[in-house]
């Protein structure tokens, strides 16, 4: 099985050194995979490839996304540079082996994510292996890549904020559902009516739920109304005495209709009176 070695270092850190095993007929998707793994980057939505000369003058483009890019070239027809739009080739679709061209061929990749990196790759070793691990893979690895001071402030941040507590889970009505309720309107005479009958409402007529009551609660259970002879009346006692065992006030207790006019009520005032000074 043929395998191909490249050396991954990058522009702007000299310490930062990956060596990468790959198969030439794997795609440069897969390569792009494990150089991210290898340096702790974040897959980014921006990043590219570059074939470029020994002097890693840059050429070719193997694209991580569609993108149209407008580049000048030389026409010999016309004899003069004309702007062109391109569209790269895109990594998933692109295998090493159609753009390897030299046994120590170079390339640039850049990556656009968070931070930005120029990473300098070269084709270091062609070699036969017989090991059947998974490519591509790193075998070699030194240095790391530094992080910009403004991520490592954001980090911080978010490490010392105390978690936030759980959103209430329950969801509030639809507001169409609320918007019923505008057209309920209170009537009066209904609610008096409930308010004074409460205590029969609740219990149904339960003497023993009723007695459990507060006393305001209490005043609302109705009792019974008795009416004597001369239409006097008597309402039952909480304790539903009988009328029979009640002291009877009504004797001696005398009218206005028994009386034809007020003087005669003032004669049998004064007479009542005179009888009580003589005792």
């Amino acid at each position: 099985m043929l395998i191909y070695r490249f050396k991954i270092t990058s522009e702007e850190h000299d310490e930062f050194k990956r060596e990468i095993c790959i198969q030439p007929g794997q795609k440069f998707i897969d390569f792009y995979h494990s150089l991210m793994e290898s340096a702790e980057l974040l897959p980014s939505e921006q990043a590219s490839f570059y074939m470029t000369d020994k002097k890693y003058k840059r050429n070719r483009e193997i694209a991580l996304n569609p993108v149209e890019k407008q580049v000048k070239r030389y026409d010999p027809e016309l004899d003069e540079m004309m702007t062109v739009t391109i569209v790269p080739k895109l990594m998933k679709d692109a295998k090493l082996k159609d753009f390897i061209e030299d046994p120590h061929q170079r390339m640039i990749f850049e990556y656009h994510g968070r931070e930005y990196f120029t990473f300098l790759i070269e084709l270091v070793k062609i070699m036969q292996s017989d090991d059947e691990g998974i490519y591509p893979k790193c075998v070699k690895w030194a240095g790391e890549l530094p992080k910009k001071p403004e991520t490592l402030i954001v980090e911080a941040i978010a490490e010392q904020r105390p978690s936030q507590p759980d959103l209430l889970k329950g969801s509030l009505p639809e507001l169409d559902i609320l918007a019923k309720l505008d057209g309920i309107k209170e009537n009066e005479e209904e609610l008096a009516d409930i308010e004074e009958n409460l205590g029969e409402i609740l219990f149904e007529g339960n003497e023993a739920d009723i007695n459990a009551l507060p006393a305001p609660a209490k005043l609302k259970k109705k009792r019974p109304v008795i009416r004597d002879e001369t239409n006097h009346v008597f309402e039952e006692d909480e304790e539903g005495e009988d009328e029979d065992e009640k002291e009877d006030f009504s004797d001696g207790m005398e009218h206005l209709e028994d009386y034809d006019n007020i003087e005669n009520i003032e004669i049998s005032y004064s007479k009542f009176g005179d009888e009580s000074d003589d005792d």
